[in-house]
């Protein structure tokens, strides 16, 4: 399976999980939307990445430089930026009693 099948099917999932969480405590929504959403902005962007290399590896003997910087900033992407949804599903996770165990007198 591509890096990009994979996050679609996880984020799939952390849909389902945040949705089914947010029947017992409505918090959970709140509490998972940054980095939920931050995960569904990576699956936008190794989406056109995706789609940018495709285009790239058809037109790379073309000798176009163009074609071999889009396969490289794809290469940079995947390989040190898409590990971030590792973590960003696991924040989504976490719930909502981490955040309001903080009691606002403290700050």
């Amino acid at each position: 399976m591509t890096p990009l099948g994979e996050l679609g099917e996880k984020v799939t999932k952390l849909t389902m999980e945040i949705g089914m969480k947010a029947f017992q405590n409505q918090d959970e929504v709140g509490a998972a939307a940054v980095p939920y959403l931050r995960v569904v902005g990576h699956l936008v962007f190794s989406y056109f990445f995706a789609q940018m290399a495709k285009i790239a590896l058809s037109k790379q003997d073309s000798g176009d430089k163009f074609y071999e910087a889009k396969l490289a900033t794809t290469r940079f992407y995947f390989a040190r930026l898409y590990p971030e949804t590792a973590m960003l599903i696991r924040q989504a996770r976490s719930g909502s009693a981490n955040l309001l165990a903080l009691d606002a007198d403290l700050f």
